[in-house]
């Protein structure tokens, strides 16, 4: 009842945002564009608002609890798109009259503006009717802790309340007094009979995937005589999307080095009036297909940091850090020359993040699955990931 409440809503707003944005193009046409334009107000607001809420309604964009804020702003920008083509493709046959050209890109512009604010406020409208279910976490691994802190810290749909164990005599009950599961990594045995308990309950359940359940999510069934199989693609991007990928990377980091490069340059001053030593810094990477190559980073640390304690990972107060590097390490410039790697097609915009040999075979051997991370270009580093493993880097 809640979300229906609080999605009705959104429509109003909506509506009500369209509504403004009708009357501002309105002013800003007659006013400063053309003054003979024939608006027809009443009917392009009516054309144009039941379009853009079947398209938002078609396109999942009143999805807030299941979708990020900035996922609901892109397909609403797409809504958006389409709603002003289809508005302006009417044909005058079915609504007896023209529909204004300049009104319509002004209103474009405006709902621009004004949608990422609409989706704002309707989120959290959303998620004041619709407070956090309560969950149960069910493991056997005291490792998997950092579950319930990730889940009840960035989950706004979700929060656990306790943790059990599969083997509980009491599991059946638990599940029975929550409306949804959290499941972490449990043996086959333990997870098929806490799935048919949830069924038997009709429980919602999430599920912490394995290597092979990401597997299956792009599977295909295939029928042969009474034998079902199932069909998992080979991983990887299409020869297309790499072409596409690649052209985007050049794209991007061509114009973003060209904005950076006088950042970069003043950061290397300042790197050398400090210790009057190399203000850039290269170390051996691994790329995809385990392909060696030397990233290039603005310097944060004193020369030859690791001379002493050999390869380690950074601390939070790390002494090593220089007075100019700590500052280019939070606000994250220091990664800005790694542009100059995507463009050499050595990284990639999009990706994981890279790491030298030694830590790879450390941590491969607690995670075989770690080594996937190889399939592809590593990612230039300029936003930080959460739950990553940051290495040193001087």
């Amino acid at each position: 009842m809640g979300e229906a409440v609080s999605r009705f809503i959104a429509i109003i707003l909506l509506l009500a945002v369209t509504a403004v944005s009708m009357y501002c193009a309105e002013l800003i046409v007659n006013n400063l564009w053309d003054s003979t334009a024939e608006i027809h107000s009443v009917l392009t607001f009516v054309w144009y608002s039941v379009i853009l809420v079947v398209i938002v309604l078609f396109l999942g964009v009143l999805n807030f609890g299941g979708n990020r804020l900035h996922i609901l702003i892109y397909t609403a920008l797409i809504a958006l798109l389409i709603t002003s083509v289809l508005v302006l493709a009417l044909p005058y046959s079915m609504i007896g009259r023209q529909v204004s050209k300049k009104i319509i890109f002004v209103m474009f512009g405006e709902m621009a503006i004004l949608i990422p604010l609409w989706l704002l406020i309707s989120q959290r409208i959303y998620f004041r009717f619709c407070p956090p279910v309560k969950t149960i976490f069910i493991t056997d691994l005291p490792t998997e802790d950092w579950v319930v802190d990730v889940v009840n810290l960035f989950s706004k749909r979700y929060t656990i309340v306790d943790t059990i164990s599969p083997k509980s005599v009491e599991i059946a009950e638990k599940i029975q007094s929550v409306p949804a599961v959290v499941i972490g990594s449990l043996v086959n045995e333990d997870k098929q009979r806490i799935l048919c308990i949830c069924a038997a309950y009709n429980k919602s359940v999430l599920m912490r995937p394995e290597y092979t359940d990401i597997m299956m999510t792009k599977a295909q069934t295939e029928q042969c005589d009474d034998l079902l199989l199932i069909l998992v693609h080979s991983f990887g991007l299409t020869r297309s999307q790499r072409l596409g990928k690649r052209i985007f990377d050049i794209v991007f980091s061509a114009l973003a080095l060209t904005v950076a490069l006088p950042i970069i340059l003043i950061c290397a001053l300042f790197i050398f009036l400090e210790d009057k030593h190399s203000p850039f810094y290269m170390q051996e990477r691994l790329t995809m297909n385990k392909r060696p190559y030397h990233i290039i980073k603005l310097r944060t640390m004193i020369p030859d940091a690791e001379s002493k304690r050999g390869p380690a990972l950074a601390e939070k107060d790390d002494p090593r850090i220089t007075k100019v590097g700590r500052i280019l390490r939070k606000m994250r410039l220091d990664e800005l020359p790694q542009l100059i790697n995507v463009l050499l097609g050595d990284m990639s915009i999009v990706g994981p993040r890279p790491e030298r040999a030694f830590f790879y075979e450390q941590i491969q051997s607690e995670l075989p699955e770690f080594e996937q991370r190889l399939t592809v270009k590593r990612h230039y580093g300029l936003c930080p990931n959460l739950r990553t493993l940051h290495h040193v880097t001087p």
